[in-house]
């Protein structure tokens, strides 16, 4: 998702660049989206609530400039899932 979003912002920026006013909203949500994607992912041996808490909210910033697509909302809605339930199923793991 991370990566999508990065790409997503990259193509904004580039088909954008003769009229840069939408970059202000385009590239601050899929950007800042894709980070929060990939820091709550990549972060090891810290909090997974942190970690959760990460990833969801760059899903959903990054789901509002990406719903116009067909693919990407499918993917976050999965991402979303994925995240909640692997987080849960940690916690009810013994020691």
């Amino acid at each position: 998702m991370g990566g999508g979003f990065v790409l997503q912002g990259l193509a904004e920026m580039l088909l954008r660049l003769d009229e840069p006013g939408p970059l202000i909203f385009w590239l601050p949500t899929l950007w800042g989206g894709a980070a929060l994607v990939l820091l709550g992912s990549f972060r090891v041996n810290r909090s997974d609530g942190f970690s959760r808490a990460m990833v969801l909210l760059g899903a959903a910033i990054g789901f509002l400039p990406s719903a116009w697509t067909l693919l990407m909302p499918v993917l976050i809605v999965v991402l979303i899932f994925r995240a909640t339930l692997t987080s849960r199923g940690r916690a009810r793991l013994p020691g």
